[in-house]
């Protein structure tokens, strides 16, 4: 090993050590998150008594129960929005309580590729279960004793004082203005409206709103000022300022963010104590390697991932951005570290969001300094909250706090919708390649790595993307959109359209967006059920297609109507139509020439095909329509079919299938639906016709399937098939 390399991993040991658990707890727990998942699974837990304590991520109406269930720490999400307030808060008040027979739900993992997995968010707290709580469920219970119970006592502690400040502020400001400074101060999220927590989180101030360094520093900020007039060192007055940093702690209920500052102003107070140098970059390290000991599902959640991601930026770059500043204007320097940390987690917000704000990087600095204003005020007014001749100026405190707050939500909502001067620029979640290439040339440009090694290897992965990239090449992405169809088409020249648009349960505009989409040149709807059109007027409330495809039938009309209603062209198809998908791919969009009252008979069936294979997807189309299209020669042999009718016997016939005679089969279907989909008949018809098992992939099963055909430089056929779930 190089004698430089083994001096870096020398001085800053638990900063590798933290990157290799980083990985391994990421690799391990996504493979337990898939395997272990049941699809809409419940399961019986029984009789359980428990701690009942709310958190700081929890929503207005939630808890968590903390028990002891099969000789294991469980935690529960208990959600009681079918029970009083009032109930609710005796539950709280009690805090131990007991429940006779629990019936709790697994949460759901995401079916579709960039979608909110929701499993792994409450994993990444250590929440295995959730439930919706029935009137007079829980009643009061005896304390229980142990270790593990008294940890919980500290939370439910920890809670009272949250609510002790929440109350307080809610004395001098109103609601929303009395939430905004309270995130600012606890970290307590849930009692913020939807709305103001989305613009904050969509500005880049999401961060002021989960108690972290930054907070330490507001909240110390006091304390150190006074101590300076003492004749303490700068060592005894660090470890001194310990105590208000373990107070913020414990209100802020030792989340990722605040643990990680804690830990590390620790480490800084003992080493200064010291007189040792302190390495910041280490005591991150130390602090994500104890915290990934600990819970190893923290590696799925936002907060865990943006503050260190915030720390390390802070640690790395900003020092080479004062260096390559200084001698500036003093103004200057207010900004870089809201630069250096949209920097280092960019490729983090553009995967959340879908967007980034250049203008937020440079209001962040504004939006920080808001906030330390909020939070050393919001805890002088709880301090002296009870002092008799303070009540005047706690009003006056009030009025001025509301103002700022007002003012860090204006600008958030600015920011947020891209509004006036406060652009935003919408982007899909990055590729592996864009991240690697971001990450290689930032650390080569703060010079963290000597050489060329960086530079040119970034430049190689981008060539080779690119590369690719102008190969002629299909990307179809089947969504689970339960029991319904909707198919994403994308070329390797930019042209995107949608086959069908599922029930309407499924967001498909915001699955589009975490794709890249920023235009559909056209939609196609196969025939009249709602499976297959629900979700037809969502998307265009957020895309305008070049023309919507529809069949010849009665249906025609309704589209035609909703269609105009958003500007957009409507074109009847009857018999066969043909179209260009840029320059390696052609549409064909097939229609039978017999009249028929079934609409599944009426479908549309769409044939894309290019030097990379083909793809068929054929909508409801049943045996007679896919035995007349075959005599047609309209349909043929191909790489990948999508099971017409959701794998109904009906569209299953032998003939069609080994006429066909696809490599790849995908079947979109809901999970245990009532018509019995997909028929076992079919599938045997598959098996018999040389289909191999773990070539047939299921949306129930499977989840969203992402289909990738392309020509290799020498002009052979590939195709590559992802599912969103593991295979159990």
């Amino acid at each position: 090993m190089p004698a430089g390399v083994w001096r870096k991993i020398r001085t800053a040991p638990f900063a590798y050590i933290f990157g290799a658990v980083f990985i391994l707890s990421f690799v391990f727990s996504g493979l337990y998150a898939e395997r272990t998942h049941r699809y809409g699974a419940t399961e019986e837990l029984g009789e359980i008594t428990g701690e009942a304590v709310r958190e700081p991520w929890n929503a207005e109406e939630d808890f968590v129960l903390n028990c002891l269930w099969g000789g294991r720490r469980v935690r529960i999400l208990v959600k009681c929005g079918y029970i009083t307030a009032s109930e609710r808060e005796e539950i709280l008040a009690a805090g131990t309580v007991r429940a006779s027979s629990v019936r709790a739900r697994v949460p759901e993992t995401a079916r579709n590729f960039g979608e909110f997995d929701y499993a792994r968010y409450l994993l990444s707290h250590g929440v295995s279960y959730y439930l919706y709580a029935r009137e007079g469920e829980f009643v009061a219970a005896e304390a229980q004793k142990g270790v593990f119970h008294a940890f919980i006592s500290l939370s439910r502690a920890s809670s009272k004082v949250r609510a002790a400040v929440s109350s307080c502020l809610a004395k001098y400001l109103d609601g929303g203005f009395a939430a905004s400074v309270n995130a600012v101060m606890t970290g307590e999220t849930g009692l913020l409206d939807r709305q103001t927590k989305s613009n904050l989180a969509r500005a880049g101030f999401a961060h002021l709103m989960a108690v972290s360094g930054a907070h330490v520093s507001y909240f110390t900020m006091p304390f150190a000022a006074v101590m300076k007039k003492t004749l303490l060192d700068t060592g005894r007055r660090k470890l001194l300022l310990l105590l208000p940093v373990c107070f913020l702690w414990f209100v802020a209920g030792g989340t990722f963010p605040v643990t990680r500052a804690a830990v590390i102003f620790a480490y800084s107070a003992v080493a200064t104590a010291l007189r040792k140098p302190v390495n910041t970059v280490n005591a991150i390290g130390l602090a994500g390697t104890v915290q990934l000991a600990v819970q190893p599902f923290a590696v799925f959640g936002t907060g865990f991932v943006l503050s260190y991601g915030a720390a390390l930026s802070i640690a790395v770059i900003l020092p080479v951005l004062k260096k390559s500043f200084s001698g500036k204007a003093g103004v200057t320097g207010v900004f870089l570290p809201g630069i250096a940390v949209n920097a280092g987690v960019l490729p983090v917000l553009m995967s959340l969001f879908n967007s980034f704000s250049p203008c937020g990087i440079f209001m962040s600095a504004f939006a920080s300094e808001i906030a330390c204003v909020l939070c050393v005020g919001g805890y002088a007014i709880f301090f002296l909250d009870k002092l008799p001749f303070a009540a005047g100026a706690m009003r006056v405190a009030a009025k001025g706090l509301t103002g700022l707050s007002y003012v860090l939500g204006w600008i958030a909502g600015k920011i947020a919708g891209g509004q006036s001067w406060f652009l935003r620029v919408e982007c899909g979640t990055p590729g592996i390649a864009f991240v690697v290439v971001y990450y290689a040339l930032l650390l080569w440009a703060v010079r963290g790595f000597r050489g060329k090694i960086l530079p040119c290897a970034a430049v190689a992965v981008a060539a080779v993307s690119l590369m690719f990239g102008a190969l002629p090449k299909a990307e179809v992405i089947f969504f689970d959109v339960g029991q319904g169809s909707a198919a994403l088409v994308r070329t390797s020249d930019g042209v995107c359209g949608l086959v069908d648009t599922g029930d309407g349960n499924t967001d498909i505009a915001s699955l589009l967006k975490k794709e890249g989409v920023r235009k559909l040149s056209f939609i196609v709807i196969s025939h009249g059920h709602s499976d297959h059109y629900g979700g037809l007027a969502d998307v265009l409330k957020e895309y305008r297609p070049d023309v919507i495809f529809v069949p010849d039938n009665m249906f025609d009309t309704y589209c035609a109507q909703l269609g105009a209603c958003f500007g957009v062209e409507t074109e009847t198809v009857s018999g066969l139509l043909s179209c260009r998908l840029g320059k390696y791919t052609r549409m064909d969009l097939a229609e039978p020439l017999f009249d028929s009252d079934n609409l599944n008979n009426g479908s549309l069936v769409v044939t894309l095909r290019g030097a990379w294979g083909s793809v068929v997807l054929p909508g409801d189309a049943e045996n007679e329509e896919l035995l007349e299209l075959a005599e047609r020669g309209l349909i043929g042999e191909t790489d990948v079919f999508c099971l017409a009718h959701h794998g109904s016997r009906t569209s299953g016939d032998e003939k069609i299938l080994w006429e066909i005679s696809p490599k790849y089969v995908i079947i979109s279907v809901g999970y245990r639906n009532s018509y019995g989909h997909p028929s076992k008949q079919v599938l045997q018809t598959l098996e018999d016709g040389g289909v191999r098992s773990g070539n047939i992939y299921r949306t129930d099963r499977d989840g969203a399937i992402r289909v990738t055909a392309s020509v290799d430089l020498f002009g052979r056929e590939f195709v590559w098939l992802w599912q969103k779930r593991a295979r159990v």
